[in-house]
Formats: structure tokens, C-alpha cells, sequence
């Protein structure tokens, strides 16, 4: 069994038989002492003379326990006597035996009179003196007797035979009360003991030397004594008050903090129990059945129970005699003392009332007093009351918040639902559907239907506006539940409706349920006496096939709604490209891009790279242009979302790479080491052949690795994290070049970064072109270029259009840059002319500025 579970064990033990074990404890005290006793020589004192006799040393031993003071010490009060002093006295000035009988006799006459302890307690006490006398003596008889108190060792001798049965009284007590499941510092007892006992020893040694040398100067001693201890009292009723009024100070900002009635009654239960040093914190609040709930938290858990014993009128009554807190002592005997206790379940409480709005609607109580001062105190009734009047306050402000709350809550409901059908609106299906497509994942698809009322009007205009929100309110209904549970049910305004599908329903669900929909509101309605029935339209996007936005979702929704009314689909229709009069242009870009690629309608331009250092050109980025016969020039931001959609990605990819590396191979057997860097979508990155492809390119042709760079995006990497680092590190190993392009723009940069096999990262041109004239802009450079650097890795600049822009990089240690400043992209037979006509030395030395660079 290990300590901790041996701990726990013998706490519980001791928790089942306290009362025996004390009584065992105050046994083996009593015989252990006697027979130690016997050992003693108790007829010669430690003095020269014995002045003292037993009826003399009993009277201070009274006066000893009589003259109590209270120390503070991390936050808890300890009560501490002069009994040490007629130790000393006894010791030099009577004999052993008398030490011993005046020692017992005065405290048994202070226990059981001033104290009116109970005999269980009374014999551990007593036996627990005896014990202390007893180790006096014989250590003090063990270590040599010295019978002349005025040479310094007699007075070590003294203080090590007072700490010997001061230490034995402290073990006897903390034993005690940890048996009957109470709390005691030994080591915060201890420490003070350290200070009280060598004190009280040295003060008892004068009085002993000064009666051998001048009895009368006792007097003078012991109104000195007397002065400081009544100094020390007024100090400490001082202290005590500003440690209350701190304490309270600390209860009423902690409280006032807290918003809701739950957190304001934690917060008021928990520090009334720390402020107090009680065992437990109760509140009991009206409830509206007339009776009242208890709310009660100590020193292992929080608890509620109803008390139907307890009235509103018992409450009220308690405080109207009183119009301030409830002290109830052990052993009180008025009947509402009695009553309270009785109720609470606890020997001693302080109970204040709780009210609102003038009225008494419960109380606030703690109960049973820990440490060493085991009582409440009259005076800490009054601070109990003003701590009761700002818990009051507290909840109070705190049920007005939660009520506000509540309002606010309502009216953001009211502002996303439907006033009239209770349905959400389209603010509230606008965000849900966002965050649906948001949430996506590859291979999932989601859907939204748009849903239109035939023959709504005439109801309208025939039955009049109220039949008409009849009509309405009950097509929600019945769209509701023949759509439960699943999807998202809402009205757009007017007769029309929509739903969101989730991610699981197929064609031919979907299908399916938009069946399901129109034959529940086909069913005749009794609206206005007239039996009602109405025609269904529903249209239905699919993402991300139709869109990959919720605006366009709910476009191309519409579009298949109002192509249902035409008759398509039997009323049920899905939205179809070729039938979308909106979109002709991506309608043809989509059907004719693979061909394009057949028919040499792309071209790829090189974007020259040079290295900021020397000016050198270091390569080129490979860019796609497509130029379309009917529509002319078309940007890669146009057709390279049309290619991702349609699957022509892969093919594009393919094309563009198998002629960057064949042109690479071309430079490198004319002695030039330029790299190419080609873009890499997130279909590539999902593409199980890519890597082969790649290693194949790199076999046939013999273009050494380190000259081919692969650019990725973080968003593209974000999309499917694990799986496409496991490609990015197959490619790495292979040995071509792994870029992070626009990097800075994505949401994970630095968490993914270190995970990424990337030899390099390009600033995105927002912050390049603004970082001149933006100092945000130009820190996020500088930051990107000193995190690269930590990292290992070079850092390109894309963007670059002038000459500062090209010089603060320079300055900053940028490795590499591209941009309008440097040149446009342009076909690989001007990229050789291009770079001769630049120089080294027209970046370098500035000799020549951007305006001679070539366009």
C-alpha cells in the first residue's frame, strides 16, 4: 500500500472511532507518563531554594490560560497563552511534584469551570499536561539539572526541556483533531511555537533571576508584560478590522464581477466560506412554490435541496427581531437560535437575510467554524451583515443581467427567424449554409432546394392576407416534419422556402425527398372553411459540383426552381449548366478548355527570377496563358477554377510540367542553370500518379532535380493536411525544390511550416507592393525573411514593380524576386535576349533603373 492510500486508510479509520482513540490516546498518555515518573527525583527543584508550593503554582497556571492572545499566520488565527512561564517558575522555584499537582489542579479547575469542557475532551488535556510536565522535568534532569539559573547553560537547558513538552502538547492535539476529521497545521503551529516559546521561557528566566536577586522588581516586570499584552490586543483588534474590511473589499469586487445568478451564487457561496473559515456556505432562495431551495457548498462539493419545511413567513420573522445577522453559538438557547441550528444542521452559524427590492427572499449562513478559534464571534456579526446586504446587491444586479440576456437572446432569434412560421429566415439560412460549405470536405457534397408555393396568389387574393398567413404557416409545418430530422428548413419571405441537405444524400435522396415534400403539400388544407390545395416547384443545387459559394448555391437553386415551374422534372428539379442562360461564357470555356490543350491554344510564358545579391538570373516561373479563338486572351484566374471543376487540371498540370522540365533540359545542355517553378492545385496534390509522372520527367530528360521547383499554396495544403504531406514528402525525396506560394495570406502558415519538406517561400505580392508605403506591410516581410532564416529556407519576392521595392528588399537579405519591375512574363525565345540586353550590373550598381529594363 503506498503512503497516500495508507494516509487515506487511517483518516477513515479514524473517522469510524474518534472518541475511542481519544480515549486510547489519553490512556497510554497517563500510563506512560506515571511510569516515567517514577524514574524522576521529584523532591529536589531545579533552583536553590523551593519558593513555590503546589496551591501556588495552580493559580498561575489559571492566570496563564486566562491571558490568550490570537496570532494570524497565512491566513489563519491561532490561539496562544503564556503557559510556558509557569513551567520555568515551577521548574526553578518548587519542587517536581509540586510543579506537577499545582500544573493539573489549575488547569482542570480553568478546563472544567471557564471552559466547561466535557470529560473526554477534559481527560485528553489533562493527560496531555501531565505528559508535558513530565518531559520537562526529565529532559531537563537528563541534561545535568544546573542549579545556578543565572549561568547561560541552565537557561539552554531550559528552553530545550520547554520545546520537548511543547512539541509533545502540539503532536497530542493535531492527532486529536485530525481523528475527528478536523484540520490542523502542525507546521504553521510549529513555526509560530518557534517564536512563542523561546519568549515566554526567556520572560519566566528574568522573573526567576529577579527573584533571587531582587523580588520586588517582579513588579516592574510584570507591568511591563501586562502593557505589551494589552498593546499586542489593541493591535490586533486594529488589524483584525482592516483585515476584515480587505477581505470584504475583495468579496465585493469578486462578486460584483460575476454576471449570471449560477456564477453569482459560486462566487458568493465560495468566499463567504473562505472569508469566514466555515465548513460550509448556505443560501436558501424563495421559490415559487412558496417554499425555498438551499444552495450549499463546502469543502468537497456543491449541493442543492428543496426545504418545503421552510416558509417565507418563518424567514421574515427571524430577521424582523433582529434587522441584522444571527450569531448561534453551540449550546444557544433561543428558540430562533435553536431553530436556525437545527434547520442548518450545524452546532454554531452566522445567518444574515437576503433581499430584494426591500423585501426578505432567503438567507445566506456559514456554519461551523474551523481552526483554532471553533466559534463565530459576536463581532463578526456585524461584518457578516454587510457582506449579506452586498450579496444581496450582487444577485440582484445578477438575475437583472440574466433577464437582459434573455432579451437579447430573444431578439436575436426574433432578427433570424420567421416572425410568422417560427421557421429560420434567410439571414439565419444564408450562415448556416456558409458554414456548411465552409466545413466540406473532399468527396462530400452538400445540397440546398429552393422551394415556391403554386396557385399561392389566388388563395391570397380570394381569401384575403389571413387566410393566406394561414396557408403559409401550415406549409411550414408540414415541410418541417416531413423533413425531420436532418435538414435545414427555412423561409426565404413570401411563399418561398428552402432547405439545406447535409452531407449523405445522393441524387436520388434528394430526389426522393423533394417527392416526399410535394405530396405532403399537395394533401388539401381547410383554410377560411375552403378546402385549399396547392402545387410544389423545387429546384435543387448540389456543391460543390453547382458551386462553391452559398450565394451561388442559392443562385443556381433559384435557376432550378424556376426551371420546375416550367414543367422540368416533374416539379422536382436539379440545376443544370447547359440550362443556365446566365453563364454562356463559362459554359463554353468549360466545354472547349480540353480541347485547347489538344489544339496548342495554351501557351506558357516565363517569368524571369533573379537573385537580389548580384542581379543574376537565377530562372523563371512557368505561367499559362490560354488564347481562345472567340473570346481572345482568357486570364488563368478565369479558366483555371473551370479546369479544377472539370477535371482539365490534371492534363493542364501534365502539359505544363512536361514542357518546363524538356526546356530546363534545353538550358542545361547549353550550360545554363536555370530553374523553372510551376504551380501544383489541389487536385494535383489529391493525384496518386503525379509522383511517377514527375520521377519519369526527371529519368527521361536527365534535368537535375534541384532545378525544378514545385509550387503548393497553404490553402491547398490545409484541405487534406496529412494525406498531402505524404505526397509532399515523396517528392521532396526525389530531389526537385518544394515552394509555399502567397505565403502569409493563409490561415496555419507557421503551425504547418515546420511540418512541410519546402526548401522555399514566396511573399505574396500584397505585401511586397505595400511595403514601402506600408510599415504593417514591410514588418510582415521582415518577419517572413527572419523566420525563413531560422528555418533554412530561401525566400522569393513576388511582386516587385520599382526600384525601392527592388532596393528595400535588397537591404532586408531577400534571396530572390520577381516582378514588372524586373520583367513581364514572356515567351522562352525572349527570356535569353531579355537576360543578356539586363546586365549584371544595371540592379547592382544602378547604373541603369527600371525604366531600360525591358517590357
Amino acid at each position: 500500500m503506498s503512503d497516500g492510500e495508507g494516509q487515506q486508510q487511517e483518516s477513515l479509520d479514524a473517522a469510524s472511532h474518534p472518541g475511542l482513540r481519544t480515549g486510547v490516546l489519553s490512556c497510554v498518555l497517563t500510563i506512560s507518563s506515571l511510569a516515567v515518573i517514577r524514574l524522576l527525583d521529584l523532591h529536589v527543584a531545579a533552583g536553590e531554594d523551593v519558593l513555590l508550593s503546589w496551591w501556588s503554582v495552580a493559580p498561575l497556571a489559571i492566570v496563564a490560560e486566562l491571558m490568550m492572545f490570537n496570532i494570524e499566520f497565512r491566513r489563519e488565527v491561532y490561539s496562544f497563552t503564556f503557559s510556558e512561564i509557569p513551567l520555568v517558575l515551577g521548574l526553578f522555584l518548587a519542587s517536581p511534584r509540586d510543579l506537577i499537582i499545582g500544573r493539573l489542579l489549575g488547569e482542570l479547575l480553568f478546563l472544567a469551570i471557564k471552559e466547561r469542557q466535557p470529560i473526554r475532551k477534559l481527560t485528553l488535556n489533562l493527560s496531555s499536561f501531565l505528559g508535558e510536565c513530565v518531559v520537562l522535568l526529565g529532559v531537563h534532569q537528563a541534561l545535568g539539572r544546573p542549579l545556578d539559573v543565572r549561568r547561560p547553560i541552565a537557561w539552554v537547558v531550559a528552553l530545550v526541556a520547554v520545546f520537548a513538552a511543547v512539541l509533545l502538547g502540539f503532536i497530542v492535539v493535531a492527532k486529536a483533531v485530525r481523528w475527528h476529521g478536523g484540520l490542523l497545521r502542525l507546521r504553521s503551529i510549529l513555526s509560530i511555537g518557534v517564536l512563542t516559546a523561546p519568549v515566554n521561557t526567556g520572560l519566566a528566566l528574568v522573573a526567576v533571576i529577579l527573584i533571587g536577586v531582587q523580588p520586588w522588581a517582579c513588579i516592574l516586570l510584570g507591568s511591563v508584560a501586562a502593557f505589551l499584552l494589552l498593546a499586542y490586543r489593541s493591535y490586533s483588534a486594529l488589524s483584525d478590522r482592516y483585515a476584515s474590511l480587505s477581505m470584504l473589499y475583495d468579496f465585493t469586487r469578486l462578486v460584483s464581477g460575476a454576471q449570471t445568478p449560477d456564477v453569482v451564487l459560486g462566487s458568493i457561496l465560495g468566499e463567504a466560506k473562505d472569508l469566514f473559515r466555515a465548513e460550509r456556505a448556505v443560501i436558501w432562495l424563495a421559490d415559487d412554490r412558496g417554499g425555498f431551495l438551499e444552495l450549499s457548498v463546502d469543502e468537497h462539493d456543491r449541493t442543492s435541496r428543496p426545504l418545503a419545511q421552510v416558509s417565507a413567513g418563518n424567514v421574515s420573522r427571524w430577521f424582523a427581531l433582529r434587522n441584522d445577522a444571527i450569531v448561534v453559538g453551540r449550546g444557544a438557547r433561543d428558540n430562533t437560535a435553536r431553530e436556525l441550528a437545527a434547520l442548518l444542521r450545524a452546532p454554531d452559524l452566522i445567518a444574515a437575510p437576503i433581499t430584494e427590492s426591500g423585501a426578505v427572499v432567503g438567507l445566506i449562513a456559514v456554519t461551523h467554524r474551523l481552526g483554532e478559534m471553533n466559534e463565530f464571534r459576536s463581532q463578526d456579526g456585524s461584518m457578516f451583515a454587510t457582506l449579506a446586504v452586498h450579496a444581496s446587491v450582487a444577485l440582484e444586479n445578477g438575475r437583472l443581467i440574466a433577464r437582459l440576456h434573455e432579451q437579447a437572446r430573444q431578439r436575436e432569434h426574433e432578427s433570424l427567424h420567421d416572425a410568422l412560421t417560427g421557421l429560420p429566415n434567410r439571414v439565419l439560412l444564408g450562415e448556416r449554409l456558409r458554414a456548411a460549405v465552409a466545413e466540406l470536405a473532399d468527396g462530400q457534397t452538400l445540397a440546398v432546394a429552393l422551394m415556391d408555393l403554386d396557385g399561392f396568389k389566388e388563395v391570397n387574393d380570394t381569401l384575403g392576407h389571413h387566410a393566406g398567413d394561414e396557408v403559409l404557416v401550415e406549409a411550414a409545418h408540414r415541410l418541417a416534419r416531413s423533413l425531420e430530422p436532418a435538414p435545414f428548413v427555412a423561409r426565404l419571405g413570401g411563399d418561398e422556402f428552402a432547405a439545406i441537405f447535409p452531407a449523405g444524400y445522393d441524387h436520388a435522396l434528394l430526389e426522393e425527398c423533394g417527392r416526399t415534400i410535394r405530396s405532403e403539400l399537395s394533401l388539401p388544407m381547410p383554410i377560411a372553411g375552403v378546402r385549399v390545395t396547392l402545387g410544389l416547384s423545387i429546384g435543387i443545387a448540389v456543391a460543390p459540383r453547382d458551386g462553391r459559394d452559398a450565394s451561388t448555391l442559392l443562385q443556381r437553386a433559384d435557376v432550378a426552381m424556376y426551371a420546375a415551374k416550367t414543367g422540368l422534372g416533374d416539379g422536382v428539379c436539379f440545376y443544370d449548366p447547359s440550362a443556365d442562360t446566365n453563364t454562356p461564357r463559362r459554359l463554353a470555356l468549360s466545354s472547349d478548355l480540353p480541347a485547347a490543350l489538344e489544339s496548342g491554344e495554351i501557351e506558357l510564358l516565363f517569368q524571369p527570377k533573379v537573385r537580389l545579391a548580384d542581379g543574376v538570373v537565377v530562372g523563371a516561373e512557368v505561367l499559362a496563358r490560354w488564347r481562345h479563338p472567340r473570346y481572345g486572351q482568357v486570364s488563368p484566374d478565369e479558366f483555371i477554377p473551370i479546369a479544377e471543376r472539370n477535371g482539365s487540371i490534371l492534363r493542364l498540370t501534365e502539359f505544363v510540367l512536361a514542357s518546363a522540365v524538356r526546356q530546363v533540359a534545353q538550358w542545361q545542355w547549353s550550360g545554363l542553370r536555370w530553374g523553372v517553378s510551376v504551380n501544383l492545385s489541389m487536385r494535383n496534390l489529391l493525384d496518386v500518379d503525379l509522383v511517377a509522372s514527375v520521377d519519369h520527367l526527371l529519368r527521361t530528360t536527365g534535368v537535375d532535380p534541384q532545378l525544378i521547383t514545385l509550387e503548393i499554396t497553404e490553402t491547398n495544403v490545409m484541405s487534406d493536411a496529412s494525406r498531402t504531406i505524404e505526397l509532399l514528402e515523396r517528392l521532396a525525396a526525389l530531389g526537385i525544390r518544394l515552394s509555399v506560394d502567397d505565403f502569409g495570406t493563409g490561415y496555419s502558415s507557421l503551425s504547418y511550416l515546420q511540418r512541410l519538406p519546402v526548401h522555399e517561400v514566396k511573399v505574396d505580392k500584397v505585401f511586397v507592393r505595400q511595403m514601402v508605403a506600408d510599415s504593417n506591410a514591410d514588418a510582415i516581410v521582415r518577419s517572413v525573411l527572419d523566420l525563413a532564416g531560422h528555418m533554412g529556407l530561401s525566400v522569393v519576392a513576388e511582386g516587385v514593380e520599382d526600384r525601392a521595392t527592388w532596393d528595400r528588399l535588397r537591404l532586408l537579405g531577400c534571396g530572390e524576386a520577381q516582378g514588372f519591375f524586373l520583367a513581364r512574363p514572356m515567351p522562352v525565345s525572349d527570356l535569353l535576349h531579355w537576360s543578356n540586353q539586363l546586365g549584371r550590373l544595371h540592379l547592382v550598381d544602378g547604373i541603369v533603373d527600371g525604366a531600360a529594363i525591358p517590357a
